[in-house]
């Protein structure tokens, strides 16, 4: 009777997780519908985006993961696997596989790109493509600029709060009670990935998004601790805000974003999968080795 009473707990919480996510997705339908114009040369409006940006996830994600955590679980604040310690070796093999799995991403992304939805679904494209467009907007306004203090800036909004909230929710929270529903972990990694990838509605960028949420989630799932993913998260987000800020100065071409794409740099792709699986691999081992040795 339990067992059961636990089951049908782990369902409404998931019921109660997609509702909100619901809420929010139909707020940013109706929001983006509305074709507001603002003056962005204007530092006040750029600033008073920075602080939407900020409260926007504490509000979204990190709220709602610590009081969950703490009203409707018993390990409270454990359940989030903030205070695991992670194995040192886990953090810089994650952080080094997310950094070298760029050329597939890319590969991924025009593959991505060049999808179409049926032409009776042409309605639906062209409203993925509209809301791609102004999140790409809002990416370009806050990474524009050249200065030092930009890109400290950026590299808190843009790279660390989003790893942070994110990492919370998607992982913390939807992974562990997917788990709990479906009793399936690797099945759990691969769910949480898709609803990691969809909710950003930045839907020609869905499969490269949803494969780094399957690399964050094996992070979570084998070491139990938050730490590796949401550091690993914040070296992709700041490895691109540090690339666009350098490519701002003119210090190196705007074609960080093209490695791989091209046929002649195919072997950049092939190299960046047998890294990518690498890491993985011996992030596999460690955690497992570790685990046995503490019994």
């Amino acid at each position: 009777m339990q067992n059961i009473e636990q089951e049908r707990q782990s369902w409404i919480k998931l019921i109660v997780i997609f509702s909100w996510l619901f809420i929010y997705g139909l707020l940013n339908i109706i929001g983006s519908s509305e074709n507001t114009e603002l003056n962005t040369n204007n530092p006040s409006t750029v600033a008073l985006l920075y602080i939407g940006q900020l409260i926007g996830v504490v509000i979204l994600f990190i709220a709602p993961s610590i009081m969950f955590a703490l009203f409707w679980t018993n390990k409270r604040i454990h359940y989030l696997g903030v205070t695991t310690k992670p194995h040192y070796k886990t953090l810089l093999l994650g952080s080094l596989g997310i950094l070298f799995a760029l050329p597939l991403i890319n590969w991924i992304a025009q593959v991505n790109e060049q999808l179409h939805l049926p032409d009776a679904l042409s309605v639906i494209e062209q409203w993925m493509r509209t809301s791609e467009a102004k999140a790409m907007e809002l990416t370009e306004l806050f990474t524009n600029g050249t200065s030092v203090s930009g890109l400290l800036i950026n590299l808190f909004v843009v790279a660390l709060m989003a790893a942070l909230s994110e990492e919370l929710f998607f992982r913390g929270i939807i992974q562990k009670v997917l788990i709990e529903c479906f009793k399936n972990k690797h099945l759990s990694v691969w769910i949480g990935a898709i609803i990691f990838s969809a909710f950003h509605m930045q839907f020609f960028g869905f499969f490269p998004r949803m494969l780094m949420g399957t690399f964050l989630g094996y992070l979570f799932l084998w070491s139990g601790s938050l730490w590796p993913g949401i550091v690993a998260h914040f070296v992709n987000n700041g490895t691109a805000v540090f690339l666009i800020w350098l490519s701002n100065r003119g210090v190196i071409s705007s074609d960080a974003d093209k490695i791989g794409i091209d046929n002649s740099q195919l072997i950049y792709v092939i190299i960046s999968v047998l890294i990518v699986s690498g890491s993985l691999y011996l992030i596999y081992q460690i955690e497992k080795k570790r685990k046995a040795a503490e019994g």
